[in-house]
């Protein structure tokens, strides 16, 4: 069911990026949504929850993936 449901939010997410990345730039997508989601940490996690997401965050940055912003459309089934 929560599989389901992140699965449903991921597709929405990646329909609204693709409009997104039609009409502004990337690095401008990138800057908002970044802000977007640590606020959203901060505003639901305590201060020490916080510090840790954010340096999990941090320890992961090697581990990300680039986008193919001029490849198909993900399909997540």
């Amino acid at each position: 069911m929560i599989y389901d449901k992140q699965e449903e939010l991921y597709g929405k997410y990646l329909a609204f990026h693709d409009v997104m990345l039609e009409e502004y730039d990337p690095m401008e997508i990138a800057a908002i949504m970044v802000v977007q989601g640590l606020s959203i940490y901060k505003t639901i996690l305590s201060e020490d929850d916080y510090q840790k997401m954010v340096n999990s965050i941090y320890s992961q940055k090697d581990d990300v993936i680039p986008l193919d912003l001029d490849g198909p459309e993900i399909d997540l089934k």
